[in-house]
């Protein structure tokens, strides 16, 4: 599974840092890691939809990194990646803003994941845009994820939610695309170097600003990188291929 070469490629950087805090809030979790040059943040949304009460959450630990992100528990794999994503972050250094469609690859566009908001300025951009949402609580309008195999090899520009790394459908979401492939959201704060030679063309996320983040989230809340400006900085970055 690609969430795991991923892990295991990070996890190897993680030589030298700690974990200093963590939380499985309300709609996501959060890990800090510090090292010799400060502190970073890596976070993943709760999987609400595939919540259950088998198996027992446990503590994160850097060194089990690869072993989390395939975890029977969701929530020990949303720990798993935001543990990814903080070590990323901390070797991603700081960054410029950045706007994924930079990275436009022409029409249709392809949503994996119901980003609403985005969904709703590329259509006002006159662009031609189908989007796909895997949960029925959260479909408002797109299509299941069944139709993805009829439409994603006529898309040329795909933007696909970082909760594919927590739902293992990116694999699939990659072998069907023939597009631009852009991860994108708050859970895919992953290193481009990560990324080198999986189909993924394009990384979109968030450099959060620590202490704000923490705050917004232990009152309950979730992340868009739309709608939250105010806990960092948007990037958008080529991976190497």
């Amino acid at each position: 599974m690609l969430v795991r070469r991923v892990a295991e490629y990070v996890s190897q950087m993680a030589e030298g840092l700690k974990v200093l805090d963590y939380c499985v809030c309300l709609s996501g979790v959060y890990v800090v890691v510090e090292g010799p040059r400060g502190r970073a943040l890596g976070f993943a949304h709760v999987p609400r939809e595939d919540l259950h009460e088998l198996g027992e959450v446990r503590p994160p630990a850097l060194e089990e990194m690869a072993e989390f992100v395939v975890d029977l528990h969701p929530i020990n794999r949303a720990l798993g990646v935001a543990m990814v994503n903080a070590v990323s972050q901390y070797h991603l250094g700081p960054v410029e803003p950045g706007d994924l469609m930079k990275y436009y690859a022409g029409d249709p566009v392809c949503l994996v994941g119901n980003m609403g908001p985005l969904a709703e300025s590329l259509r006002r951009r006159g662009h031609q845009v189908y989007v796909f949402e895997k949960s029925p609580h959260l479909r408002f309008g797109a299509y299941s994820e069944v139709e993805e195999r009829i439409l994603l090899p006529r898309c040329r520009t795909v933007i696909i939610t970082g909760m594919t790394l927590l739902n293992f459908t990116i694999d699939d979401v990659l072998a069907a695309s023939r597009g631009v492939n852009i991860l994108t959201g708050p859970t895919a704060g992953v290193h481009p170097d990560a990324l080198r030679g999986t189909g993924v063309h394009v990384v979109a996320s968030m450099k959060f600003n620590i202490e704000p983040t923490i705050r917004h989230l232990k009152l309950g809340r979730y992340i868009s990188l739309a709608l939250h400006r105010d806990l960092g900085t948007p990037y958008a970055l080529s991976v190497n291929t």
